[in-house]
C-alpha cells in the first residue's frame, strides 16, 4: 500500500508589528538598565543581565515559520520559532473538516464569524491561502494555511468533497 507522506516549510516574513515589537523591547530594556544603575546600584548587573536576556528572547520569539506535515489524512502545523524551537500547533484528519475553501471565497466570511479560535499559519497577502474549519481542543477553529500541488492532491485525495472552490 502507498503511504502519502509531505513537509512544506512556509517562510514568513518580519511585519511592521514585529519591528515595532522588537523596538520596544530594546527601548524598555535600556530604561530598566539606565535606572537600575541609579537607584539599585548593588544589584544593577544582575538586573542587567535578567533584563538583555528577557530582551533577546522577545526578539527571537518574533522569527519563526510554519512547517505542514501531511502524512496519509492527518494534516499537522508546527511553528518553528527562532529556527531552534518546534511547537505543534494544530493537528487533524482532513476528512473531519466541515470546510475547505480558499481564502477569498464567498464562503470565508460565513464561517469567519462562527469560530471560536483562528489558527493563521499562512503568509500574509498570499493568493494561495486555503482556510477550514474544524473542532479542535473542543473549540471551533478556523484555520489558514498555504497550498500547492501537493497540498491539493492531499485535500483531492481525502477531503474532495469537502473543498468548495
Amino acid at each position: 500500500m502507498e503511504s502519502w507522506y509531505y513537509e512544506k516549510t512556509v517562510y514568513r516574513k518580519k511585519t511592521g508589528k514585529d519591528d515595532l515589537i522588537s523596538l520596544a523591547s530594546v527601548v524598555v530594556t535600556l530604561a530598566i538598565c539606565i535606572i537600575s544603575f541609579y537607584f539599585l546600584k548593588t544589584y544593577s548587573f544582575i538586573i542587567w543581565l535578567a533584563a538583555v536576556y528577557a530582551c533577546y528572547r522577545i526578539i527571537a520569539s518574533r522569527k519563526y515559520d510554519y512547517e505542514y506535515i501531511f502524512v496519509e489524512d492527518t494534516m499537522t502545523i508546527d511553528k518553528i520559532i527562532n529556527k531552534s524551537r518546534r511547537k505543534n500547533i494544530f493537528t487533524h484528519s482532513l476528512k473531519d473538516f466541515e470546510i475547505l475553501a480558499y481564502k477569498d471565497s464567498a464562503y470565508a466570511n460565513e464561517y469567519a464569524n462562527n469560530v471560536q479560535q483562528i489558527i493563521d499559519a499562512s503568509v500574509p497577502n498570499s493568493e494561495d491561502t486555503i482556510f477550514g474549519v474544524a473542532y479542535y481542543k473542543s473549540m471551533r477553529t478556523l484555520v489558514y494555511f498555504e497550498q500547492d500541488d501537493r497540498v491539493m492532491e492531499f485535500i483531492r485525495k481525502y477531503a474532495q468533497y469537502k473543498f468548495k472552490e
